[in-house]
């Protein structure tokens, strides 16, 4: 039996939560529901709970003041919150789970099945953790966490150089390592495009802090910071050369 707490300021968002888990597992048993930040604390450190349905904002509070204030998280933890793009960005740098507001059956189902494959919530732990961290630091001083084949790497956006395509992987090149993930360029392209990435090929997007020189041509082509050469498309020339105006 997995033990829930959903915390949220607004009854109806309530509601609808454990309509989607009634709906969905009767293996799941919501044992307290909180309005407040502080009542979640208490409720929490009293109940131990499996997992926890998080609002971002209640009140006059957050979610990451709720986490913050409760230092450890021996538990799941999925996010519900209405369209934030800074709360979500961030999510996806740690790669936690959330559902956007109104919540879609569909996409609970989903957010439900990939937690029923973490085997603790160690893995929690370390997202959370990393997550509260990015939100206090600067852009390219931000981390993501990438999956590796036996667990996960955590690195600073600041020494990924280039992301290459590769059909429906990515390569993600850094100044020491080179990562093969099972996600689209695309997924990084939206990930990295307000810190400073651009996408200058089909097949490649660069971090413009480590651009080193800019070779003229049709499309031209840009040295970056570890001598990688790589070809800038002629679409993507113009948008790309106004960067550096």
């Amino acid at each position: 039996m997995i033990r829930a707490i959903i915390v949220d300021d607004e009854q109806h968002c309530i509601d609808r939560v454990l309509k989607l888990i009634s709906n969905y597992d009767t293996n799941i048993e919501v044992i307290a529901t909180c309005q407040t930040v502080d009542d979640a604390i208490k409720r929490t450190n009293e109940l131990n709970p499996d997992l926890v349905f998080l609002d971002i904002e209640i009140h006059d509070k957050t979610g990451f003041d709720y986490l913050e204030q409760l230092g450890d998280y021996d538990f799941n933890l999925i996010f519900t919150t209405a369209f934030n793009d800074y709360a979500i960005k961030a999510f996806k740098y740690s790669a936690m789970d959330y559902l956007l507001k109104p919540i879609d059956q569909d996409d609970f189902v989903g957010a439900m099945e990939r937690l029923n494959k973490r085997v603790t919530s160690t893995d929690t732990e370390i997202q959370i953790k990393m997550l509260l961290s990015n939100l206090k630091k600067e852009d390219q001083k931000k981390t993501i966490r990438i999956p590796t084949t036996d667990g996960f790497e955590i690195i600073e956006i600041r020494d990924i150089i280039h992301c290459e395509a590769d059909t429906s992987y990515t390569h993600i090149h850094t100044k020491d390592n080179k990562y093969l993930v099972s996600k689209g360029i695309r997924f990084y392209e939206e990930l990295l495009k307000d810190v400073n990435f651009f996408r200058v090929h089909n097949s490649y997007l660069v971090n413009v802090d480590h651009v080193k020189k800019y070779t003229k041509g049709k499309g031209g082509y840009v040295t970056m910071s570890n001598n990688t050469t790589i070809d800038v498309s002629t679409r993507k020339k113009e948008d790309f050369l106004k960067l550096f105006k």
